[in-house]
């Protein structure tokens, strides 16, 4: 049997709810999965006994291993994204929500996700690696905007947008290193001091 080729049950409704939240515990599933012990290591029986379903399920939602680890990965960037969209429209200034990001993405260290990509790699073809990026670069674009919209009001001096969002996303790799937790106590106090100095310099 094809990878294609598994049938739907007869009566099985095209699209219906119960195939959206099965392809979501898949997805989900998988991020965890991934997350925790690499991309070699996991396998799709695994995936599917972890969330109670066969292997011929998850081919009826995902025609391979490297397809689905693109859709958990570029899902795990989206949920970034609208965490980070959501944080700077919703904060009082531009250095609050940056502080409130910080402490989130510290709290989820991004190297990880870079470790396990970098692992991935070689098993994705050029469409699955281009679609993470672009799910990556859509992250720099919503800090590009906020970045812009301070420039433009003087909050900020003028400089490239992008190569902002790029350093401020570089620096929340110091929440990898476990000395910096232990000396400044938690998320927010070294996120506090990471956005401190990357709006005023450290001059």
């Amino acid at each position: 049997m094809t990878e294609k080729s598994h049938k739907r049950l007869p009566g099985r409704p095209k699209h219906g709810d119960d195939d959206i939240s099965i392809q979501q515990t898949i997805i989900q599933t998988a991020s965890k999965l991934f997350m925790e012990y690499g991309y070699e290591a996991v396998t799709l029986q695994q995936i599917g006994k972890a969330c109670n379903v066969s292997k011929p399920t998850i081919y009826y939602h995902f025609t391979s291993k490297p397809e689905l680890f693109k859709v958990a990965f570029t899902t795990m960037l989206q949920n970034v994204s609208r965490l980070t969209s959501h944080m700077l429209d919703q904060a009082e200034s531009l250095e609050a929500g940056l502080v409130r990001l910080a402490e989130a993405r510290l709290a989820n260290p991004h190297a990880e996700i870079v470790t396990m990509l970098r692992e991935a790699e070689p098993f994705l073809d050029q469409v699955q690696i281009q679609d993470i990026r672009d799910a990556e670069h859509h992250i720099h674009e919503v800090l590009a905007i906020h970045f812009q919209r301070a420039m433009d009001e003087n909050r900020l001096r003028m400089d490239d947008p992008f190569f902002l969002a790029e350093t401020f996303s570089t620096m929340m790799l110091m929440g990898n290193r476990e000395d910096n937790l232990n000396k400044y106590g938690s998320n927010l106090s070294l996120g506090q001091r990471l956005v401190d100095i990357f709006i005023r310099g450290a001059q």
